[in-house]
């Protein structure tokens, strides 16, 4: 019983206090374009969330990819399900350009210099995860 009362406490002081990304929330994010094509976009934003997530079995890395829209979406999200974390959303403006947004929940270590490792990462094609700045 003690137990049941233990978890059923954590359950609410979490629920009050979601984890991730919000709708409408003030979630650092950032947009820019870059000289490279939505699939190479695509590819760099997957790897470096791999990449940087090694050891922390705990989140996963859930993609999305429009071959017709030329557009996709890398997420990485908590623990059960518990909400994104982190979010790359990227379009083709054309054949070589591509516009990125790019959303971190905003809490320690999904914060500014996460956003400032994601986009690095994608500006200079190659995996960052932690900005040097």
């Amino acid at each position: 019983m003690k137990t049941f009362v233990l978890g059923l406490g954590v359950a609410v002081s979490l629920a009050g206090c979601s984890m991730g990304i919000q709708p409408g929330g003030d979630s650092p994010s950032v947009s820019y374009t870059v000289p490279h094509n939505y699939q190479t976009v695509f590819l760099r934003a997957q790897n470096q969330a791999e990449e940087c997530l090694r050891g922390k079995s705990q989140f996963t890395v859930q993609t999305k990819v429009d071959a017709v829209e030329q557009s996709g979406v890398v997420a990485v999200v908590g623990p059960l399900g518990a909400g994104e974390v982190a979010r790359t959303e990227l379009k083709a403006v054309d054949a070589q350009h591509t516009q990125v947004t790019q959303t971190v929940w905003g809490h320690s270590p999904w914060d500014r210099n996460a956003l400032d490792a994601m986009r690095e990462s994608v500006t200079i094609d190659t995996s960052v995860c932690f900005a040097y700045r």
